[in-house]
């Protein structure tokens, strides 16, 4: 009997014991404050970009390891990394640590979809057990647009005015990030040239890059531009030595004895030929040589003139071709002064003046 009572005992011990070994803990717990799980992010409104969670974990058993991983989704792309690792929880069935997110404007380019912050618990039990926890910041997918702008013979221009979607920039790059898809406007302007003004530009589910060419306007009307017939001419008291001028692409031919002939001019060597228009309302090279092909070459004109007063007379206009270059030429006087002027108005011999754009 004495035996078998001991032998009970050993065995109530083993059991006491076995029991001890394999004892079930609950499972860790995560809670924060504020509650909630999730966030929209508006690009605009910094406060929306981040959160500040004061986290509580417990864990029966004990705490063996607190990890905070950052997931980036993008598209069909995760990324992921380790955002924090707290310390100080050694030994303790329960723990406290503030989370505040780092997000900051650029993670939510590129087609950025959410950003899930993950806390993770795991005990110190036999067989440990994880919880986890997730805040989610919710992002429209948005993507950058990059305007290079050029002029027409491809020289990249860095001091324009870029407008798009009403975000002024003023110098290059232009880039302009966080555009979700839809339809925008966009502006490219610069002094000198001729503005392009897009409304209906339709941004794609990707990164995209545009390439804007500015057409440089025609400059403001020159000074006169002077020719004559002979040496000793005058004009406003002026001389007149020239009897070409390589610029606009005239030159003085003649002096035919009939007065309404006196003004008769051909083209310089190095122009090409003109065409007479009668607009002078071009504003850019590309107009020129649209109107210039639209019309009758010419290399020569007999252009009208008052012969017997010293005024303007009424003109004409043409556009003069230098290669692949025009020119807009406006007549804007044609004189011929007997001597007896020179006195009273300055103007001697066969004038023609001139005033141009280009």
């Amino acid at each position: 009997m004495k035996k078998l009572s001991i032998l009970l005992v050993l065995v109530g011990a083993a059991a006491i014991f076995f029991s001890s070994c394999n004892k079930e803990y609950a499972e860790p717990t995560i809670t924060w404050t504020p509650d909630g799980s999730s966030q929209f992010v508006n690009i605009d409104d910094v406060t929306t970009h981040n959160k500040t969670l004061a986290i509580a974990f417990t864990a029966e058993a004990g705490i063996k390891e607190i990890t905070i991983w950052k997931h980036t989704y993008k598209m069909l792309d995760i990324e992921s990394e380790v955002f924090a690792s707290p310390t100080g929880y050694a030994g303790l069935t329960d723990f406290s640590h503030v989370l505040t997110t780092d997000n900051v404007l650029a993670d939510f380019g590129g087609g950025v979809t959410k950003i899930v912050y993950e806390v993770e618990i795991t005990d110190d039990s036999e067989t440990p057990q994880s919880t986890t926890k997730s805040y989610t910041f919710m992002i429209d997918e948005a993507y950058a647009v990059t305007i290079n702008v050029k002029d027409g013979e491809g020289n990249a221009i860095t001091d324009a005015k870029v407008t798009f979607n009403s975000v002024e920039k003023t110098e290059a790059p232009y880039v302009f990030e966080y555009i979700m898809e839809g339809t925008y406007a966009y502006m490219v302007e610069k002094a000198g040239y001729t503005s392009v003004n897009v409304t209906d530009f339709v941004m794609p589910d990707k990164d995209t890059t545009v390439n804007v060419e500015l057409v440089m306007n025609l400059s403001a009307w020159s000074d006169d531009v002077m020719i004559s017939l002979l040496d000793g001419a005058y004009y406003n008291h002026i001389a007149v030595p020239d009897h070409e001028n390589t610029t606009i692409g005239f030159k003085y031919l003649t002096n035919p004895t009939t007065p309404s002939d006196h003004a008769k001019v051909v083209k310089t060597t190095n122009c090409t030929g003109w065409v007479e228009v009668t607009s002078d309302t071009y504003t850019t090279q590309a107009e020129l040589a649209t109107a210039y092909s639209a019309g009758t070459e010419i290399y020569e004109a007999f252009l009208g003139f008052d012969y017997e007063e010293a005024k303007a007379f009424a003109g004409k206009i043409f556009i003069a071709k230098f290669g692949n270059d025009y020119v807009l030429v406006k007549y804007i006087a044609g004189l011929t002064c007997p001597a007896d002027h020179t006195a009273t108005t300055g103007n001697k011999g066969n004038v023609l003046v001139f005033q141009y754009k280009n």
